[in-house]
């Protein structure tokens, strides 16, 4: 269950073990998922998606769901066999150590900080409805003063803001408090739904009218419709991000990866289907009607069949999904960031941890200000296109991936194994190619974004990196030795934290066993931020732990008592002391 990786100590038995403490079950980590799909994807995109391909939007988003679930396979494969912080970026290097290796890092962090600006803007967005809506006079004197476009940009700033300094503070919604939000945003939106579908059922005709034409653009339309919001099928990878900390990785991963792409995509289809069927647009179809209205289209949808309180709803809930997506996105382009400072592809700085907090303080720094400036630079449709271009180009990337490491490394044989191989990933890759290529003709500003992006990596990556470092390797070692374990049946367990403690405890805990021929075990804590990869933390060993256990040393060799030490990784102290109880 938990991932032990074990280091050489001056112990008196000759060994320490080290436990990374795996926090999350299948659940949470499915709630990550669900609440990064479920997040302001399909409240920000559904009336761009409409606008775009009219009816047909809903089979642009079903066949969106097909794509991911090939690359979904993949990461499920890949995440259960290398779980580690990085996601797709730990895939491919691994498969492609050098420069291509550094471009799906490169690329997949500023995918993330482009997901980071359209939630951003969307929260933004949200806002300023709320100011029109239920504060029409302070919306009316900002305007006069600063414009929309400004108010826009200072909503998007605040936010960002804040979420970068929580981040850096060690502090956000995780664990438990996610899956709480996730399902009380599943739960606002069932509730549209059920509305959605009684106005449906009250005027059967003009439903089916409402989707007749179902082509109105031509499959074009379907086509633009599927890259402009495949950002919203992208959430699953970050399970894949944070599967270093996963319990039983090898089955909870997959699991989770296949059930958050089989929830998420049943609440899109049904949110499209009740938008475009119930609304009642006088003068225009319901598809031009959502279009016009863009990233506001749900909130016009809910006025047109719910009761006001529930419009609340709808717009509280894209409020709270936005800023969930933003701080997930903002977790996850950091350590993306972080991961390539400490493989040495971007300066080291990006892999600082701040001495009190111990979060990469930098990299969430770094990360928040390319946000803003992409933010301010770049159109929501051209951020929306830009970002889910560069996901399609990483997840075509990872699908080759899966190929090559299964012919390398046959080490990786064990865990999840993705079915009707090969035939899945060369469904992804070609399914994700043939989308990015097709973008071109639907804004060729993402294309550009993203060709520039690339192209700075690969001087970066000639003139600099090159020689700099050979192959990407993260700086924490893992450990190869596996002390004994405990073999007594009476078993003592001593927590190391205040130096001046230690002796007191040991001198009762070892008489204490030596009588009942007991093992004693002296265990300490680590604790790192959510925003810290669990692997980081044995960079405080030096520091904090290693002169606790020798303290420890000295009284057992007084004593003449053999001990055990096991130290553990957290991100929640409460986790480690329980997971050393359960164990011994």
């Amino acid at each position: 269950m938990n991932s032990e990786t074990p280091e050489p100590g001056s112990s008196s038995d000759g060994a320490q073990k080290i436990t990374l403490i795996r926090s999350l079950g299948c659940f949470d980590a499915t709630m990550i998922g669900v609440g990064a799909m479920i997040g302001a994807g399909i409240f920000v995109l559904t009336g761009m998606a409409a606008g775009e391909a009219g009816p047909a939007s809903i089979l642009a988003f079903a066949l969106n769901g097909l794509v991911t679930m090939f690359t979904a396979a993949t990461y499920a494969e890949l995440s259960s066999k290398i779980p580690e912080s990085g996601g797709g970026y730990s895939f491919v290097k691994k498969a492609f150590p050098g420069l291509f290796g550094f471009l799906s890092g490169w690329m997949l962090w500023f995918a993330y900080i482009v997901a980071c600006g359209l939630y951003a803007l969307g929260f933004a967005g949200y806002m300023w409805e709320v100011l029109e809506r239920y504060t029409p006079g302070l919306a009316h004197g900002l305007l006069g003063l600063m414009g929309t476009q400004v108010v826009i940009l200072v909503f998007m700033t605040l936010i960002l803001g804040f979420f970068v300094w929580l981040n850096v503070r060690g502090t956000g919604v995780t664990g438990k408090a996610e899956s709480v939000i996730t399902l009380a945003k599943i739960a606002v939106l069932l509730i549209f739904v059920v509305f959605g579908i009684k106005a449906v059922l009250g005027a059967p005709a003009q439903a089916a009218a409402n989707f007749n034409p179902f082509f109105p653009k031509g499959f074009g339309g379907v086509l633009a419709a599927m890259g402009l919001t495949f950002i919203a099928f992208e959430g699953y990878d970050l399970i894949a991000t944070v599967a270093e900390e996963i319990k039983d990785p090898t089955k909870n991963i997959p699991r989770a990866t296949y059930i958050s792409v089989a929830i998420s995509v049943a609440i899109y289809l049904m949110i499209l289907f009740v938008c475009i069927a119930a609304v009642r647009a006088p003068g225009m179809a319901s598809w031009q009607f959502l279009g016009e209205y863009k990233e506001t289209a749900i909130v016009m949808a809910a006025e047109n069949f719910m009761p006001g309180v529930g419009v609340v709803m709808i717009v509280v809930g894209g409020l709270l999904s936005t800023m969930s997506a933003l701080n997930a996105t903002v977790l996850a382009s950091s350590r993306v960031a972080f991961t390539l400072g400490r493989d040495g592809w971007l300066p080291t700085a990006m892999a600082r941890i701040h001495p009190k907090r111990r979060t990469p303080h930098v990299a969430i720094i770094a990360t928040g200000v390319v946000v803003l400036v992409m933010g301010v630079s770049l159109p929501i449709q051209v951020v929306g296109s830009a970002a889910s271009l560069l996901f399609l180009l990483v997840f075509a990337a990872v699908n080759l991936s899966v190929l090559r490491i299964r012919n390398l490394h046959p080490e990786l044989s064990g865990g999840y194994n993705a079915p009707l191989f090969p035939w899945l990933p060369i469904l992804g890759i070609l399914s994700n190619i043939s989308l990015a290529v097709y973008q071109f003709n639907f804004n060729p500003m993402a294309w550009y974004v993203a060709l520039g992006w690339i192209g700075a990596g690969t001087i970066l990556y000639q003139f600099y990196l090159k020689d700099r470092v050979a192959l990407a390797a993260p700086l924490t070692a893992v450990p190869a030795l596996q002390p004994p374990p405990p073999t007594g049946d009476f078993r003592i367990l001593v927590p190391l934290a205040n130096p001046a403690n230690i002796p007191g405890l040991l001198r009762i805990a070892i008489p204490i066993a030596r009588r009942r021929q007991g093992d004693v075990i002296v265990t300490n804590i680590i604790t790192v931020p959510g925003q810290t990869p669990l692997k980081q933390g044995m960079d405080y060993m030096d520091k904090g732990s290693r002169p606790l256990f020798e303290l420890a040393d000295e009284v057992a060799r007084e004593l003449n008592y053999p001990i055990h030490k096991d130290l553990r990784i957290a991100h929640k102290l409460e986790k480690g002391i329980l997971s050393a109880a359960e164990e011994y």
